[in-house]
C-alpha cells in the first residue's frame, strides 16, 4: 500500500524515483491476505503468488493513472531463485517442472527462473525473449537507464539488458512470440556455492565441475493439496549437503537446448 499510495509525480530531471520492492513471497510461511486466501486452485502456495500479482498490478496501475508517468517508467519483476519443492509440505511449495535439482542447488530448478519486463511504447508486448540474462545484470541494466557508468576498479560480473529488452517488433495481442535479440547478450555465467566456482554456462552448453544430489522426493500431487509422505528412512535434503559437492574432472557437460532437465551429461563422448 505504501508504495502505492506515494507515487511520485511525472519524472523530470528533479524528481526521477527508483523502487525496489523486496517481497518475502512466495518464500515460506506463506501468506494471502483476505482478498486471495482459498481463491487459487494450487492451495495456499497459489494464493500466495496471488498475493504478489495483485500488489504488483495495484503499483502498475497507480503508475498507469499518469500517461507520461508510465511511458517513462520501467518495471521489472523475477525471483532470486527456483522452487524447493521436495519438503514435507507440499501445499505451501513451488514447483520446477521439468528442470532439475531446487532452490539452493546449482541444478537448472534451483537457477532459472522467469523475469517480466514492463516499460510502454519501448519494451514490445506479448513475446518470450530467449537470451540468457543473470539477476547480477538487473545493476548495469538500471546504470545505464540512469546514465551512470559503472566502477572501474574492479571486475563486476553484470552486463545490462537493455539491449535484449527493448525490440521495436511487438507481437499481437495473445501472439506470445519467441525471439532472440542478440546485439549486447550474455556469452558466460558462472555459478558459485559460496566462493567456489561450480559451474558455467556459455550459449546453450552448461559444465558441472561440482554436483551436489538431485533430490528424489516423490512428485507432489498437487491437485490433492495432500501432504507428501516422505520413503522410510528419507529426510529432507538441507543446505549442508548442497554444500558438500560431488567434484568431476572433466566436468560433467549437458546442453540445456536438448535436455534442460540436465538428465544425459556428454562428458567422455568422443565427439564432444
Amino acid at each position: 500500500e505504501e508504495p502505492k499510495n506515494n507515487t511520485p509525480p511525472p519524472p523530470s530531471s528533479k524528481n526521477p524515483f527508483f523502487l525496489s520492492l523486496p517481497f518475502s513471497h512466495v518464500h515460506l510461511p506463506q501468506f494471502a491476505g483476505v482478498d486471495q486466501i482459498g481463491k487459487s486452485e494450487r492451495g495456499y502456495f497459489g494464493d500466495s503468488v496471488a498475493e504478489v500479482d495483485s500488489a504488483v498490478g495495484a503499483i502498475l496501475n497507480a503508475v498507469k493513472v499518469q500517461e507520461t508517468l508510465s511511458e517513462n517508467t520501467f518495471a521489472f519483476l523475477t525471483s532470486d531463485n527456483g522452487a524447493r519443492p521436495n519438503t514435507r509440505d507440499t501445499v505451501h511449495t513451488g514447483n520446477n517442472g521439468l528442470l532439475s535439482g531446487r532452490k539452493g542447488q546449482i541444478w537448472e530448478g534451483g537457477l532459472r527462473e522467469p523475469a517480466v519486463a514492463w516499460w510502454p511504447n519501448t519494451i514490445a508486448g506479448h513475446q518470450v525473449i530467449m537470451d540468457v540474462a543473470v539477476t547480477t545484470d538487473v545493476f548495469a541494466t538500471f546504470a545505464e537507464l540512469a546514465g551512470a557508468s559503472l566502477p572501474s576498479d574492479r571486475e563486476m560480473d553484470t552486463i545490462s539488458m537493455l539491449s535484449i529488452l527493448n525490440i521495436t517488433h511487438a507481437g499481437k495481442r495473445g501472439d506470445a512470440r519467441m525471439v532472440s535479440a542478440g546485439g549486447n547478450t550474455r556469452n558466460v555465467s558462472f555459478f558459485y556455492q559460496g566462493c567456489q566456482l561450480w559451474a558455467v554456462r556459455m550459449g546453450p552448453w552448461k559444465a558441472h565441475f561440482f554436483t551436489s544430489p538431485k533430490p528424489t522426493f516423490p512428485v507432489p500431487q498437487f491437485q490433492d493439496y495432500d501432504v507428501t509422505v516422505l520413503p522410510a528412512g528419507v529426510d529432507d535434503v538441507g543446505a549442508t549437503q548442497d554444500l558438500q559437492g560431488t567434484p568431476h574432472n572433466p566436468p560433467l557437460l549437458f546442453n540445456l537446448e536438448s535436455d534442460p532437465s540436465e538428465d544425459f551429461a556428454l562428458t567422455g563422448h568422443d565427439d564432444v
